[in-house]
């Protein structure tokens, strides 16, 4: 019975509690042929360079009963074998950079609970749906794309999902990548890095914890989709963002960065609709597609935000540069906290005039007499 399989780059790495790190291919070989358990736990198979393919197709027949695969280095195919997705007890399947994946029409891996695929290049899209659709019960899925992996468009469809990671990070933006569309109402977890692409979220997840959304671009009502979280970190443009009927009526801690000039009305937004916030933390972005020290337009809300008046504790912003626009802010939320008890200010590191900055933040009127205000 198989439970994990690895494949990266091709070499064999560990076999159950066989150690052939660095063995020579028919030393690997051997070893396999007399190990005898019934169980295999784990197989993992990275840089198998100069290994035949006969060897290889030895390794894995061993490994999955009578499932084989043929290998070629990083400029031919890499062709993983039919029977390998039709594993019924496999329960962890990882593959890195893997060149060319060709996912047969009938998946069925019953008993696949974790997924992970990094930098991975598909035969189509159709192969990435194949996959994790044919997973009926897959609970954590991590999706690392690369250039070029012949994807356009990301779909989600798993109701088993519980935790789903998607980084799409990769150098310069790949010509035809445009969405991540999420259906996965049982998420518990949420990551998605996405500095190229689109991300639309469908419908609500009344499951979901903690969510880290950071994406330049995005469609549809996903803040909407967001608001039985606990725990958010937020990187969003306010343009082209629908927050319209979002009510976070759980959320205790915020992490937020905006990237755009009207950030500051982002926030406030998701403060007005997070009644019980207990933690507000804001950083400065260093490493985003957009120039540094976006200027903040700070418009003063109409009505002090529930969460100020009656919950928010803890009050942190990195990166602080001391502009103008920025100290209204930081002053708004230290005037009106009522509750705060610890607020932290960490200038930005080339800053000449820190002390000079932290100055003027320290003078400013307090909503909370208890609340200590310190530089980080």
């Amino acid at each position: 019975m198989v439970r994990r399989l690895t494949f990266e780059d091709q070499w064999i790495h560990t076999v159950d509690m066989i150690d052939c790190i660095a063995l020579p291919s028919h030393a690997v070989s051997e070893t396999l042929l007399l190990h005898k358990s019934p169980v295999i736990e784990t197989f993992h198979l990275t840089k198998a360079y100069g290994c035949s393919d006969s060897e290889i197709y030895l390794w894995v027949r061993i490994a999955v009963d009578r499932f084989v695969i043929s290998y070629t280095d990083e400029h031919r195919l890499i062709r993983l074998p039919s029977s390998l997705f039709r594993c019924e007890t496999l329960e962890t399947l990882e593959l890195h950079k893997v060149v060319f994946l060709d996912v047969p029409f009938r998946v069925s891996l019953q008993s696949l609970r974790t997924l992970r695929l990094r930098a991975v290049k598909y035969a189509n899209e159709e192969s990435f749906v194949r996959l994790i659709s044919g997973s009926p019960v897959l609970e954590n899925l991590v999706v690392h794309s690369c250039s070029y992996d012949n994807v356009e468009t990301f779909t989600i469809d798993v109701p088993s999902l519980r935790s789903l990671t998607v980084w799409n990070t990769s150098g310069d933006p790949e010509p035809g990548y445009s969405l991540l569309v999420i259906h996965s109402h049982s998420l518990n977890f949420l990551d998605v890095v996405d500095e190229w692409g689109e991300v639309n979220v469908m419908g609500e997840m009344s499951e979901l914890v903690e969510a880290s959304l950071n994406t330049l671009a995005t469609r549809g009502n996903v803040l909407g989709s967001l608001t039985f979280a606990k725990r958010l970190s937020l990187t969003l443009a306010l343009k082209g963002l629908d927050p319209v009927g979002s009510i976070y009526f759980q959320l205790v801690h915020l992490e937020f960065r905006g990237c755009d000039e009207s950030w500051s009305s982002l926030l406030m937004h998701v403060l007005r609709h997070s009644p019980v916030l207990q933690t507000l933390k804001l950083v400065v972005l260093d490493n985003w597609n957009f120039e540094r020290g976006v200027k903040v337009r700070w418009y003063r809300p109409s009505c002090v935000p529930e969460c100020l008046l009656f919950h928010l504790k803890t009050f942190e912003w990195v990166d602080y540069n001391g502009t103008e626009d920025e100290k209204r802010v930081a002053v708004y939320v230290l005037k009106n906290a009522r509750r705060l008890e610890t607020a932290t200010v960490f200038p930005e590191s080339l800053m000449m005039n820190k002390r000079l900055v932290f100055e003027e933040l320290e003078i400013a009127t307090r909503g909370s007499r208890a609340c200590e205000l310190t530089m980080g």
